[in-house]
């Protein structure tokens, strides 16, 4: 019994130290770490493509409209009272008689000229096409749009006079004649003083 004890003793002992130095014991399991979910990614913002480039932006407006110019004015032969002043007094209408009509640009260069023929009660109009109203010179045709006496088909009444400005260029007034034609284009009348034509001889009025 005295030696049992000490082998007995021996074994608890050895059996002590394999726990001790982790021996004969199932390893505790590591605990993991608590799961992370990855960052959020921010969604791109959507996409925008850039304006397109422009050097100039001006407010055009109403101005970048299509419209159909048209000048109208009289010719006139000038009486033999009035012969040698700025009088129309007594004119009659001229028939046959021949303008020009002409257009500046918005460089201020020819754009487009008309050389309409008076009627019977000399009546002349003139129409330019189709065009962007800031095509033409400062974007107004009564500042691009000139009127001169060209020719006139009676041999008695063929004096070139600047009543009205008929050599110099006569200017053009807004009338407030406006339509929109079949084509959906805007028509804009605008009208010339009246020009005339003096007689090359006049009868006298008194008799010597």
């Amino acid at each position: 019994m005295a030696a049992f004890l000490p082998l007995a003793v021996l074994v608890s002992l050895l059996a002590t130290g394999a726990t001790a130095d982790g021996y004969g014991s199932s390893p505790s399991p590591s605990t993991p770490a608590p799961y992370t979910p990855p960052s959020a990614t921010p969604k791109p913002a959507p996409y925008t493509p850039p304006a397109p480039y422009s050097p100039t932006a001006p407010a055009y407006g109403d101005m970048k409209k299509l419209v159909v110019v048209r000048v109208e004015g009289l010719v006139l032969c000038q009486s033999c009272a009035h012969r040698g002043s700025p009088s129309l007094d007594g004119a009659a209408p001229l028939p046959g008689a021949r303008v020009t009509v002409t257009c500046r640009d918005r460089k201020n260069r020819v754009m487009a000229w008309r050389s309409p023929a008076a009627d019977y009660n000399g009546y002349f109009h003139a129409e330019f096409g189709v065009q962007r109203a800031d095509a033409y010179f400062m974007g107004d045709p009564r500042k691009a749009c000139f009127v001169r006496l060209l020719s006139s088909p009676n041999a008695k009444c063929n004096g070139v006079t600047n009543i009205n400005g008929g050599m110099e260029g006569a200017r053009l007034r807004d009338e407030g004649k406006r339509w929109t034609d079949q084509r959906g284009f805007e028509n804009a009348v605008y009208a010339a003083a009246p020009l005339a034509f003096k007689p090359g001889m006049c009868v006298p009025r008194r008799h010597y």
